[in-house]
């Protein structure tokens, strides 16, 4: 039976929200969220991962879902919260799992804590956005977002404070409207049961506090992410497909291009939904 409303303390006093999927006693895999998301978009990785013998701990990052805020956080803090939960849960070693928005995490992860991980992977992940020719593949509004915000970060409120209107006035038509934008590969994946409820429950969840934990996010990833990429000797697995309108093929073939020691794999006939389309895979190759 999945977890989903878990807290600890950490040593600062902040609280950690997170879930648990999948074997209670299989192997860990911390699963870092998408943006905006919260520890519930791991709710569809319950089955797969019991398939898989896996134990997936979801953990909310600061100002999301159950988390407290931390002032002034860069990615390169995360790993000092997955240590402190991993400990709380007596985990010594532990794999990691970051999808979209969750890639700087895996990288964070890579860079600072690599001798206690088993394995790293990225889920059609996020790049840096420093390189103009990846940031023309992005969707144009997508882009626009991200280059206004990196010009002026008191905007990343106002956009994700009509995003939160939306996601609480009118769900379905926000959900159609996503739908309408991607291509038929991932509106398969969105028309599920289980991905509709998720979604939703997951959207609410995420603004739980408001904006604020967001749209401090929001400004980090087009800024500088203040890890040295080309030296993260360890080694990292890919999974992108090319089908992808969210985070295009482009940052996938970035990310490999300055991650020294990567293992991509490409997936023709997939979109951004990739990871909920192929959990029981992906999982699988992940820990094998």
């Amino acid at each position: 039976m999945a977890l989903t409303d878990q807290t600890i303390k950490l040593a600062d006093g902040r609280a950690l929200g997170y879930a648990e999927f999948g074997d209670p006693s299989g192997m860990p895999v911390f699963f870092f969220h998408g943006f905006p998301a919260s520890r519930l978009e791991g709710i569809p990785l319950d089955a797969p991962a019991r398939a898989v013998g896996v134990r997936v701990i979801a953990p909310d990052r600061p100002g999301f879902g159950l988390s407290d805020p931390k002032r002034g956080r860069s990615f390169s803090d995360w790993p000092d919260d997955v240590i402190q939960l991993a400990v709380h849960l007596g985990i010594y070693d532990f794999a990691v799992l970051g999808t979209s928005g969750g890639s700087p995490y895996v990288v964070a992860c890579a860079d600072r804590i690599s001798e206690r991980l088993t394995a790293a992977g990225i889920v059609s992940g996020i790049s840096p956005l420093h390189n103009r020719a990846v940031r023309l593949t992005m969707d144009p509004d997508q882009r626009r977002m991200f280059v206004s915000v990196a010009r002026f970060p008191w905007l990343a409120r106002r956009v994700l404070a009509r995003s939160m209107q939306e996601v609480l006035a009118d769900f379905p038509s926000l959900l159609k409207r996503m739908a309408a934008e991607r291509p038929d590969v991932d509106k398969s994946v969105l028309e599920r049961p289980d991905i509709k409820d998720m979604l939703r429950t997951n959207l609410i969840e995420t603004f739980r506090q408001g904006v604020a934990g967001a749209a401090q996010e929001l400004a980090l990833y087009p800024g500088s992410w203040r890890l040295a990429l080309k030296k993260v000797v360890y080694p990292i697995q890919i999974w992108q497909g090319r089908e992808d309108v969210i985070t295009p093929p482009s940052m996938a073939e970035e990310l490999a291009s300055l991650l020294p020691h990567t293992l991509t794999r490409w997936y023709p006939n997939e979109g951004h939904s990739l990871l909920f389309a192929r959990s029981e895979e992906i999982l699988r190759q992940l820990v094998s």
